[in-house]
C-alpha cells in the first residue's frame, strides 16, 4: 500500500510540474484524476474536477464536439487533434490535445488527455515573425491544393517544366494562393496595409518573367525537399519591380490548411552593385581591346590593304579583258569574281576588326572552339610576322561546342599570342615560336598559348593576373586580369605557367557544350 501511496505521490508530482493539463478519465467519462494545471486554466483545483462528466468541465456544446474523438478513443484508438478549450479568463484558447485509450483485459478502461496551449508558441512565433529583418508571409496553399495533388499522381520527371508548359497554369495557382498574414517588415517592403492584405491572392506581387521561379517552389514541396531558396524579382504595391531572396521551409506534415511561411529579402542594392561592377569590367575590358588594336594598327592596315589591292589589280585587268579589239568577256568575268571575292576578304577584315573594337552588351552563343582561335590568328598572323616570330597551330579535331561571346574569347587569345611575341623581342631570331593549342579536357575545352621566351621571374604566376602588375616598360598590367575576369564570368579558369624546356605557357577552360556541327580542323604549322 505504501509503495503504490509513493507511486501515486511520484505521478502526481511529475504531472504537476508539466505545463499541460493532463486528466484521467473511465469508460464513463468520469474524471479520475487531474493535475494541478487545471486549477491555472479552469480555475478550479483537481480536488473539484475528479469525479465530475467532461460535459461539466466545458459548455455542452464543446462536449457535443467532443463525442465523434471520444468514440474513437473507445475504439482503441489514439487520437491527436487542435480545438478551442475555454479558459477562466472568459476566452477561448487555442490547444493542441491528445486522447490516448487505456486498455485492460476485458477491454477499453478509460483514457488519459492531454491537452497543451498553443498560444505560448503562438507568441514566440509571432516575436519571431514581427521582430525580424526578414519580410515573412504567411501563405494559404489549399487552394493549389488540386494541382498540386495531379503533379503527385502523375510522376512527372520534372514537375515545373510540367507546371511552365500548359498556359496560364502558374498564374491561376498563384490566384489561388491567399496571403493569411504578413509581418511589419513585408508590408514596409511591398508598401502594402498589413490589416487589409489578408486573404487576397499573392498574383498581384509576382511579375510574368518570375513565374518560373514560382513554379520552382511548388516543384520543390511537391519533390519533398526541405527548403526551396532563389533569387528573382517581385513586384510593390505600386508596381516597382525589385531583386528579392525568396525562400522557403516545407514542413513534413503542413496540415490540413496547407499554411507556408515564407521569407523575403531585398536584395536589390546588391544586385545593383554587381550591376554597376559588371559593368565597369566590361568598360575595362572595352579599353583592354582597343589598347590592343593599337598595338595592331600597323598588322590590320597593311592585312586590309592586301585585298584592297588586288582589287585595283583584278579591275584594271577586267577593262583591259573589255577593252581588246575583241572583248575576252570570259577573262573579264573572271577578274571581276576574284575582284568580288577579295572585296568581300577586306569587308570580313573590317568587320572581324570592327566587332572587337564595338563596346556592347556580352553576347553569349554556341560557337566551335578553332573556328574562334582561326579568326583571332587572322588578326595577329602580320604582326607576329613582323615580328619574326613563328606560329604554330595545334587544334584537336572533333572538339565539342561551347557557349561564349566570341569577341571576348577572341580578345583573351589574342592578349595571350600578342604577350607571348612581345616576351620574345631579345630571343634570337630563329627560336622565336609561339604554339596555339585546343583539346577537350573532361567536361571542358582548354587552350594553351606556349612560347620560347624567357618565362616569368622565379616562376611565380601569382602576380601576373592582377590588375595593373606589368614586366613590360610600357604596359597598362590590365590585359592579363581582364583576361582572367572573362574567362571566370564564362565558368572556367586560366593560369601560368614556365615549361620545363624555357618558355611560358598560358592555358585557360571554358565548359563544353554540345558537338561541333562545323568541320572539324586540324593545324599543325602555319
Amino acid at each position: 500500500m505504501r509503495a503504490a501511496l509513493a507511486a501515486d505521490s511520484n505521478l502526481r508530482k511529475i504531472a504537476d510540474a508539466l505545463p499541460a493539463l493532463i486528466a484521467i478519465f473511465d469508460a464513463d467519462h468520469i474524471c479520475r484524476f487531474a493535475n494541478a494545471h487545471h486549477l491555472e486554466w479552469h480555475g478550479r483545483s483537481p480536488d473539484e474536477l475528479v469525479g465530475l462528466h467532461m460535459r461539466e468541465f466545458f459548455a455542452p456544446e464543446v462536449y457535443a464536439h467532443r463525442l465523434p474523438y471520444l468514440e474513437r478513443v473507445a475504439k482503441g484508438e489514439q487520437v491527436s487533434f487542435d480545438a478551442q478549450m475555454p479558459h477562466r479568463d472568459g476566452m477561448m484558447r487555442d490547444a493542441a490535445i491528445r486522447y490516448v485509450p487505456k486498455m485492460g483485459p476485458d477491454g477499453f478502461l478509460g483514457f488519459y488527455v492531454l491537452a497543451f496551449d498553443v498560444a505560448l508558441h503562438q507568441h514566440r512565433f509571432r516575436g519571431v515573425f514581427d521582430g525580424t529583418a526578414v519580410a515573412f508571409w504567411e501563405l494559404d496553399f489549399s487552394g493549389a491544393k488540386p494541382v498540386i495533388l495531379r503533379l503527385k499522381a502523375s510522376d512527372s520527371a520534372d514537375p515545373q517544366a510540367h507546371l511552365l508548359a500548359e498556359p496560364g497554369l502558374v498564374r491561376r495557382v498563384m490566384d489561388a494562393t491567399r496571403i493569411i498574414d504578413v509581418n511589419d517588415k513585408a508590408a514596409s517592403m511591398f508598401g502594402i496595409d498589413r490589416n487589409s492584405v489578408a486573404g487576397t491572392p499573392i498574383g498581384r506581387f509576382w511579375p510574368a518573367e518570375s513565374e518560373a521561379a514560382f513554379a520552382g517552389s511548388l516543384a520543390a514541396a511537391i519533390a519533398g525537399q526541405p527548403t526551396y531558396e532563389i533569387e528573382t524579382v517581385l513586384q510593390r504595391a505600386d508596381g516597382q519591380a525589385f531583386d528579392v531572396l525568396f525562400t522557403c521551409a516545407f514542413p513534413d506534415d503542413a496540415g490540413p490548411k496547407h499554411h507556408v511561411t515564407v521569407g523575403m529579402v531585398d536584395i536589390s542594392e546588391r544586385v545593383a552593385k554587381e550591376q554597376a561592377l559588371a559593368k565597369v569590367q566590361a568598360d575595362l575590358a572595352h579599353a583592354a581591346r582597343v589598347s590592343t588594336l593599337g598595338e595592331l594598327t600597323a598588322s590590320i592596315a597593311h592585312e586590309v590593304n592586301q585585298p584592297l589591292a588586288a582589287v585595283a589589280a583584278n579591275g584594271n585587268a577586267a577593262l583591259r579583258w573589255l577593252n581588246r579589239a575583241e572583248p575576252d568577256l570570259g577573262e573579264a568575268k573572271a577578274a571581276i569574281a576574284r575582284l568580288i571575292e577579295e572585296a568581300n576578304r577586306a569587308s570580313e577584315i573590317i568587320a572581324r576588326t570592327r566587332a572587337l573594337a564595338v563596346k556592347g552588351e556580352s553576347v553569349r552563343e554556341p560557337l566551335c572552339p578553332n573556328l574562334m582561335i582561326d579568326d583571332a590568328v587572322a588578326m595577329v598572323r602580320r604582326q607576329l610576322d613582323a615580328q619574326g616570330v613563328e606560329l604554330r597551330l595545334e587544334l584537336a579535331s572533333r572538339l565539342p561546342e561551347i557557349v561564349a561571346d566570341r569577341i571576348q574569347l577572341q580578345q583573351v587569345t589574342i592578349n595571350l599570342m600578342i604577350n607571348a611575341a612581345q616576351a620574345m623581342a631579345g630571343q634570337p631570331e630563329g627560336t622565336r615560336r609561339v604554339t596555339v593549342r585546343s583539346r577537350a579536357d573532361g567536361a571542358m575545352v582548354a587552350f594553351e598559348v606556349a612560347d620560347t621566351g624567357p618565362g616569368f621571374p622565379d616562376c611565380d604566376s601569382s602576380k601576373l593576373f592582377g590588375a595593373f602588375y606589368t614586366t613590360k616598360e610600357s604596359g597598362m598590367g590590365m590585359g592579363l586580369s581582364v583576361a582572367r575576369t572573362i574567362v571566370e564570368a564564362h565558368g572556367g579558369t586560366i593560369e601560368a605557367n614556365c615549361q620545363p624546356e624555357g618558355g611560358a605557357i598560358f592555358r585557360f577552360t571554358v565548359p563544353a557544350g554540345g558537338p561541333c556541327d562545323m568541320p572539324p580542323t586540324c593545324h599543325t604549322d602555319v
